[in-house]
């Protein structure tokens, strides 16, 4: 166990001294402040400039748009109802036919001119559009509510009474039963985990391979084995850098909580914002917990895998295929997602394999319907299939010492595991 720990503190202390992991760590942190900072920040700028603002605000010009209708009174009273629903705008009714209409916009006088041909109908010129431009689908919507007053109008209901049943809301509430979960209000919080987690294992084991790859291509590895246990350094290199993804972590998504909170009161209207952060505690510890057992479970097929290169320019290619199985997970996951099925026969099958578990059970505890004894299976087989791949990495480890040029086929690994046993 000393060894255990001597390996342990010696490997999280590299990763935490380490200037690239400060960096990042310190960067992100920043980030997060400020990024959560901004509406308060954009407040007291605002406040300081107020007396500027207002005035600006005083003399902003709106566009001005012609209005031509069959008469002239007609396109009045059409330009009073639009300039009170349209308020960024300014139509000036005109008695001008089309090719008249032409002649202005093409002179630059004005932006649009828009020509009303029906009740329901327009025809809008204009030289340019924009790939923002949104006015024919707020003047579409004005027009519609135009020609309703209208109607009532002309039977005989008020401009008061109009003006009401126009503008009248439809309430509703949402009401859940049992342990439904609501997907849309989900998604943001289990997509941004689920793509922390998949950065973190991702990573983490990427790291993991490298240390043990430096020390095999410099013959430390052969120091280090006749000193201590396989499975010490093993175990003491993934802990060591598990803990420190995890002190990462826990201070990035520390800091979003506590700078979310010092500015909770600005993002009451930003929906997206409030999903995210809104998310039960329970959830959050899972992705704890999936994210701890899956970058173990990862990390040590990384660490046997990178044992039997001779170079670092070998690493790479050994530790594809678990890349590629991760990555596939990952693509899996998302496209569930997307596609608001994350309980798919799919995903059940992949919740309890493994390899793809944590990503997949955790998305269906988010968003999807999981029995309690789902998730403590999937959990069960998790760890204990993350504990026989820990002692087979640390066999691998200690066999892949001695092991130099053509790493073996997994037919001959499997081999040279069962005389080693019978060895000792």
């Amino acid at each position: 166990m000393k060894q255990f720990w001597a390996i342990y503190k010696f490997e999280f202390k590299n990763y935490v001294k380490n200037k690239g992991f400060l960096i990042v760590t310190i960067l992100l942190v920043a980030a997060a402040a400020v990024v959560l900072s901004l509406p308060r920040l954009g407040e007291m700028i605002g406040s300081s400039d107020s007396q500027a603002e207002q005035q600006a605000a005083g003399t902003e010009e709106k566009s001005e748009i012609l209005l031509s209708a069959a008469s002239l009174e007609e396109a009045e009273k059409a330009a009073a109802y639009f300039n009170q629903a349209l308020t960024d705008t300014r139509f000036t009714p005109v008695d001008e036919d089309e090719a008249s209409l032409k002649k202005e916009i093409e002179a630059g006088a004005y932006s649009d001119a828009v020509m009303l041909t029906g009740d329901l109908s327009y025809t809008r010129i204009t030289a340019n559009v924009s790939m923002y431009d949104t006015l024919d689908s707020r003047l579409k919507s004005a027009i519609l509510n135009y020609y309703r007053q209208t109607a009532m109008e002309e039977l005989g209901v008020s401009e008061a009474d109009a003006n009401k049943i126009l503008t009248t809301q439809v309430e509703c509430s949402l009401v859940q039963t049992g342990d439904g979960k609501n997907q849309m209000e989900n998604f943001f919080y289990t997509y941004i985990l689920i793509f922390a987690l998949y950065m973190a294992i991702l990573l983490y084991g990427q790291f993991v391979a490298t240390s043990v790859a430096t020390e095999k291509s410099t013959r430390a590895m052969e120091l280090l084995i006749t000193s201590t246990k396989p499975k010490n350094l093993m175990f003491g290199k993934v802990f060591g850098a598990g803990s420190a993804g995890l002190a990462q972590f826990v201070l990035i998504f520390g800091t979003c909580y506590l700078f979310y909170n010092l500015n909770a009161s600005y993002f009451q209207d930003d929906w997206i914002v409030q999903s995210i952060f809104n998310m039960p505690l329970s959830i959050l510890m899972y992705a704890i917990l999936f994210l701890v057992l899956g970058f173990f479970l990862y990390a040590f097929l990384y660490g046997a895998l990178a044992s039997l290169v001779s170079r670092m320019e070998e690493l790479s290619s050994a530790v594809m295929p678990v890349t590629f199985l991760f990555i596939i997970a990952f693509l899996v996951v998302v496209y569930s997602m997307n596609s608001g099925n994350v309980d798919s026969v799919l995903m059940k099958a992949c919740s309890f394999i493994p390899f793809t578990s944590p990503m997949s059970m955790f998305v269906r505890i988010a968003m999807g319907q999981v029995a309690g004894w789902e998730i403590a299976l999937s959990v069960l087989i998790l760890v204990v299939s993350t504990i026989a791949i820990g002692f087979l990495a640390a066999g691998i480890y200690r066999m892949g010492v001695l092991i130099y040029g053509k790493a073996p086929t997994p037919v001959e690994m499997i081999k040279m595991l069962k005389n080693n046993r019978k060895r000792a």
